[in-house]
């Protein structure tokens, strides 16, 4: 494979991941947290977002070993032809379901918060379409366009976050951990599910111009969405307490009392609903690119372009089969099985690396 003399500044790993965590779950990561969490949500959301950061640097010391390789390329060598190409298609799959799940999620939110006469394909297609024009300009475009959006994006999520400190009530979190060990452990893997897109770094650790300090840049990346999301978890069962659990969009329950309690700011709500469009679009970005390159690898082609526009109507396809919330909640939950999946693969796949001497840090830079 050809080396890459201009790609990806270390920033721009940074701002990839960061925006590739942050995205649809920003509405509704309250409520799904504190449905399985209870008032001890920040803690499971902070660690959850510790063990995102721990699965993120197993997946470029991975990587760093095959430093002209993507993940589906890499583990054909590590696994061997078959079960490599068996393990690149169960990825496929999931950036499939997953994308059509947050196409459909994004979907139904602009229907209830802000498009209620607009028709539902409409704004699915409409937001596909964007996405595959910012994809086909390549991942320096997308990098580019991600590293435009963050500023805002963070902005106006720290602005919800700020102020609504003042309304906390401390007294709600006096019974934390309350209830034991177990009812944390069983909440972690849905409420970690929240970080997924970090996945990106196993395809875009071969376009970076230096490897040099990758891991920590790398994880870098998950500072700001264990910021935000657990700064959402915390302002919203700080003022609301358990109840939060009932609300379907709670960061918008938390948005609209900024409008309420400041007299120079109205429909907040509006404003905030923007730049979260934006966070939508960067992560639905990340994950088709994902999809599209590892369908274009699995295979054995170069060209990733075509396949864009023949996976789209698939995307949209699956986002609109589910005519209910229980049957979308069960794509959602294949998402998440997925990317645990998916994610927690990394580690048997960096240890038989190593047992079967694949790969190895002759090839690379030193971190």
């Amino acid at each position: 494979m050809q080396k890459h003399t201009q790609g990806l500044s270390s920033f721009q790993v940074t701002v990839l991941v960061s925006l590739g965590a942050i995205g649809v779950a920003v509405l509704y990561v309250p409520q799904t947290a504190a449905k399985n969490a209870g008032i001890d949500s920040p803690f499971i959301m902070l660690a959850a977002g510790i063990i995102a950061m721990f699965f993120t640097g197993i997946i470029i010391i991975l990587g760093n070993r095959f430093p002209n390789m993507t993940m589906i390329e890499y583990s054909r060598v590590i696994l061997g032809k078959y079960l490599g190409w068996l393990f690149g298609a169960v990825f496929v799959l999931y950036t499939l379901i997953t994308t059509a799940y947050i196409t459909r999620v994004f979907g139904d939110a602009m229907k209830v918060l802000l498009l209620p006469r607009t028709p539902l394909e409409i704004v699915m297609i409409s937001m596909l379409l964007l996405c595959a024009y910012c994809i086909h300009g390549g991942i320096s475009t997308i990098a580019k366009v991600c590293e435009i959006f963050l500023l805002p994006v963070i902005a106006v999520i720290g602005t919800t976050i700020v102020f609504n400190l003042q309304d906390v009530q401390m007294f709600r979190f006096r019974e934390m951990f309350s209830n034991g060990i177990k009812p944390l452990i069983t909440s972690l893997p849905v409420i970690f599910v929240a970080y997924l897109g970090f996945e990106i770094l196993y395809f875009i650790l071969p376009f970076l111009k230096t490897r040099e300090k990758s891991l920590l840049y790398g994880m870098a990346g998950l500072i700001l969405p264990i910021f935000v999301y657990t700064g959402l978890v915390f302002i919203a069962v700080g003022t609301s307490g358990d109840t939060i659990a009932l609300l379907v969009y709670p960061t918008i329950h938390l948005a609209r009392r900024i409008g309420s309690a400041i007299s120079f700011i109205e429909r907040f709500d509006i404003f905030f609903i923007t730049f979260w469009i934006l966070a939508v679009f960067t992560t639905l970005v990340i994950f088709i690119y994902m999809s599209v390159l590892s369908a274009t690898r699995l295979l054995n082609l170069r060209n990733y372009k075509p396949f864009l526009f023949i996976l789209l109507p698939v995307y949209y396809i699956i986002a609109i089969i589910p005519q209910n919330i229980a049957q979308i909640e069960f794509l959602g939950q294949f998402a998440t099985y997925g990317g645990i999946f998916v994610v927690s693969s990394s580690i048997p796949l960096l240890v038989i690396s190593i047992i079967r001497k694949k790969g190895g840090r002759n090839n690379v830079q030193k971190n």
